[in-house]
C-alpha cells in the first residue's frame, strides 16, 4: 500500500520516517532482549577471585520458584589415585505438586571395577540444612563445616567415607546468577564451595577398596524456569594432577560450558577454573572451545567428541590444551530416572537430555605472566550432554 497524496519527495521522507521508526523500535526490542540476559556478572568480580566473598545462602540456594521448575544439584568429583575416580551427585526437583531427590553416583579405577548409579532416594527422608551446609538420608551425609567436607555414603555395593580438605575457599562466577529471561523467570545460580580439596579416606566398589589420596572439586547448581522452556547442551570437566612424590603443589581445571536450546535457544553460560595449590591462577568466561568429533560409542545409541580443544587468555596467563577422553563409564538418558507420571508429564513439555560421563586427560601448557611456561597433564571425570 502506497501513500496517498502529496508529492513524490513528501512521499519518500515518509517512507523514510517509517523506516527509521521501524529499524529504532528493533534497536530498542534488541537491546531490551539483550538486557534480559545477564550471565554472571559484574565483570570485574572474574579479575579477582581471591577477593570474592560468600555466604550460607548464596552456597546454598533456597529461594522459591512458584509455578516454575525448579531443580537443584550438589555435585562432588575427584582424581583419586593412577586412572581412578568419583563422581557422587545429589539433586532435588520440584513442580508443583512433585517433589523429590535423587542421586548419581559413578565411580570407577583403571582396572575396570566400576558401580554406576541414578535414581530417586526411595524410602528414606531426606533432611537439610543450609546453616549445617548437610544433607542427610538414613546413615548417609554430606556436609561441611568451615574448610572441611565429608562425604559419607553407602548404596548397593557403593560405600565411601571421604574428606575433603579445601586449599581454596569457595566462590562464586560475579553474583552467580545467569538471568536468561525477563523478570527472572528463567535463570540458573552456581557456587563453587570446593574449588580444590586435598581428599582422604576409602572409597570401596563391591570387595575392591581404594585408599583415597588426590584431589577433589565441589559445585552447587540452581534451576529455575518455566517447565519446558530451558535445557542444554555442551560439556564439562573437572581435572586434576596425579599425586605422585615430586609432584609439588596440586593443579586444577574445572570447566563447564553450557548453551541453551529449544525456546530459549542460543543463550551461553560458560565457566572456566584454573587454581594451583591454595592459588588462583584464572577464573574465566572468556575463552574458546572446539570439539573434534562425534564418535558413535559401541552398543550404545550416543555419541561423544573425540577431543575438546580449549584456549584462554586471562590475568596475564595464556592457556591452552586438549581433554581427550580415554573410555566411557556411563551413559544415560534423564527421562529414564524420572518418576513414570513426571516423565509422563515431562515428554509433553521438555527437550529429551542425553548425558555421556567419560574418563579423559588434558594436556596443554599454562605461559606465565612472566614467560615461564608450565606443562600442565591432568586427568579427571568429563561429561558431554545434549538433547534427543
Amino acid at each position: 500500500m502506497g501513500f496517498p497524496g502529496g508529492s513524490v519527495k513528501a512521499r519518500n521522507a515518509a517512507r523514510s520516517a517509517v523506516v527509521f521508526v521501524c529499524l529504532a523500535l528493533l534497536g530498542s526490542l534488541a537491546r531490551a532482549a539483550a538486557q534480559d540476559v545477564r550471565i554472571y556478572e559484574p565483570a570485574s568480580s572474574w579479575e579477582s577471585p581471591e577477593l570474592v566473598s560468600t555466604t550460607n545462602e548464596s552456597l546454598w540456594f533456597t529461594e522459591p520458584a512458584a509455578g516454575r521448575y525448579r531443580a537443584r544439584s550438589f555435585y562432588y568429583t575427584g582424581l583419586l589415585g593412577e586412572g581412578c575416580f568419583y563422581v557422587i551427585s545429589i539433586f532435588h526437583w520440584r513442580y508443583s505438586l512433585f517433589d523429590d531427590w535423587g542421586m548419581a553416583i559413578v565411580a570407577s579405577d583403571a582396572e575396570g571395577h566400576r558401580f554406576v548409579h541414578e535414581g530417586r532416594i526411595r524410602g528414606l527422608e531426606v533432611a537439610e540444612s543450609m546453616e549445617s551446609q548437610s544433607i542427610r538420608f538414613g546413615e548417609n551425609i554430606i556436609e561441611s563445616e568451615g574448610a572441611t567436607s565429608r562425604i559419607r555414603l553407602h548404596v548397593g555395593e557403593f560405600r565411601c567415607d571421604l574428606t575433603l580438605r579445601s586449599l581454596l575457599p569457595p566462590w562464586t562466577p560475579g553474583d552467580g546468577y545467569a538471568i536468561l529471561g525477563a523478570n527472572r523467570d528463567a535463570y540458573l545460580r552456581k557456587a563453587v564451595p570446593v574449588p580444590l580439596a586435598e581428599t582422604s579416606g576409602t572409597l570401596c566398589i563391591g570387595e575392591t577398596t581404594i585408599t583415597a589420596g588426590g584431589w577433589s572439586y565441589g559445585d552447587r547448581s540452581l534451576t529455575v524456569a518455566p517447565l519446558g522452556e530451558l535445557a542444554f547442551a555442551g560439556s564439562a570437566f573437572r581435572v586434576f594432577s596425579e599425586r605422585i612424590p615430586g609432584n609439588g603443589e596440586p593443579w586444577s581445571l574445572a570447566l563447564l560450558d553450557y548453551t541453551s536450546v529449544g525456546r530459549r535457544e542460543g543463550r551461553r553460560i560458560p565457566m572456566l577454573l584454573v587454581a594451583h595449590g591454595s592459588e588462583w591462577i584464572l577464573t574465566s568466561r572468556e575463552y574458546r572451545i572446539s570439539y573434534e568429533g562425534p564418535m558413535l560409542e559401541a552398543a550404545t545409541p550416543f555419541s561423544r567428541p573425540t577431543r575438546i580443544h580449549l584456549s584462554a587468555d586471562s590475568r596475564g596467563f595464556s592457556l591452552e590444551g586438549d581433554f581427550v577422553p580415554e573410555r566411557l563409564v556411563a551413559s544415560s538418558d534423564v527421562f529414564e530416572e524420572l518418576p513414570a507420571l513426571v516423565r509422563g508429564v515431562a515428554s509433553l513439555f521438555l527437550e529429551r537430555p542425553v548425558l555421556v560421563r567419560m574418563f579423559g586427560r588434558f594436556v596443554g601448557t599454562l605461559r606465565n605472566p612472566d614467560g615461564t611456561v608450565e606443562s600442565l597433564r591432568l586427568a579427571g571425570q568429563g561429561d558431554y550432554f545434549t538433547v534427543r
